[in-house]
């Protein structure tokens, strides 16, 4: 057997193993499962980072959002994150996907600069779910008023069971958006709902 030969089958190899163990993101996945009864769901998350959930005023919406947070160290603006909505509750009119979605446009549009890159629809969960991606500026720093804006990209889904609406939300600095990208949609196809 030539050396060549040897080589490539040794990449091969190593290529599949390296899939079938990281996927195709190149990450580890711990098990995320909400304490919290109105997110309801489990799914994969990036192992290392951390998670919160949280609950908007009046119950308007149960979230959940997943960070990497290393103490003492500056860590990349990455937020990953799923909010449900009672549909009842939301003030937009009709609470219909598509509805909701161009109303979610309507205020991102506000950001500076801010252009929407896509929208499409997938199946998720065995129901319709529009897919948005975007780019805009905003604050470096989410907590400190006096940072400077940054070039950032954003993608949302965005899907209806029963009276709920779901975001599934992906944030980062434009220039480490593919570095994650596929963490997310990881995330996003492993998730399910709690009986």
């Amino acid at each position: 057997m030539s050396l060549v030969f040897k080589k490539s089958i040794y990449l091969t190899i190593g290529a599949i193993i390296m899939f079938n163990l990281f996927g195709c993101s190149g990450f580890k996945f711990n098990k995320y499962t909400s304490k919290d009864s109105r997110l309801n769901l489990s799914m994969d998350y990036i192992a290392g980072w951390q998670y919160r959930e949280t609950r908007g005023s009046s119950d308007s919406y149960a979230q959940v959002t997943f960070y990497q947070f290393q103490k003492g160290k500056k860590s990349p603006r990455v937020i990953m994150e799923i909010t449900v909505k009672d549909g009842k509750k939301m003030q937009t009119v009709p609470a219909e996907l598509d509805s909701v979605a161009d109303e979610l446009l309507s205020r991102r549009m506000k950001f500076k600069d801010a252009q929407v890159l896509s929208k499409s629809t997938m199946n998720l969960l065995n129901t319709p779910a529009i897919v948005i991606e975007l780019s805009y500026l905003t604050l470096e720093n989410l907590l400190n008023v006096d940072s400077k804006l940054i070039p950032v990209r954003e993608k949302i889904i965005i899907f209806k069971l029963g009276d709920n609406f779901y975001f599934l939300r992906y944030d980062s600095a434009k220039d480490e958006f593919e570095r994650y990208n596929s963490a997310f949609m990881h995330m996003v196809k492993t998730l399910t709902l709690n009986n």
